[in-house]
């Protein structure tokens, strides 16, 4: 029989076990690339996280985590859309 891995609750304000603002960085360099390109945050960071350079990537994946558009982890869903959870199929 399997067993659960422990999970250790995060703390308010923390990412990676750190502190948020000692893991960004340079804040705001998604913005200013979004207004250099002339295209809104949310499409820039998209652009970024497909990017074939690991560092623009990482950044665009992050931007992504911080607005709460990422797909996976545990990560606050976008305002507006429902979720709903899988129901159990018990053994027949």
């Amino acid at each position: 029989m399997a067993t659960k891995k422990h999970s250790k609750k995060r703390k308010k304000g923390h990412l990676f076990g750190k502190p948020v603002g000692s893991v960004v960085k340079h804040p705001g360099a998604v913005r200013e690339a979004a207004e250099k390109h002339g295209v809104s945050t949310k499409v820039e960071a998209e652009r970024e996280a497909k990017s074939p350079d690991k560092h623009v990537a990482a950044r665009g994946r992050l931007a992504k985590r911080f607005m709460g558009i990422a797909k996976h982890g545990n990560i606050k869903k976008a305002k507006g859309k429902k979720h709903h959870t899988r129901k159990r199929v018990g053994k027949a």
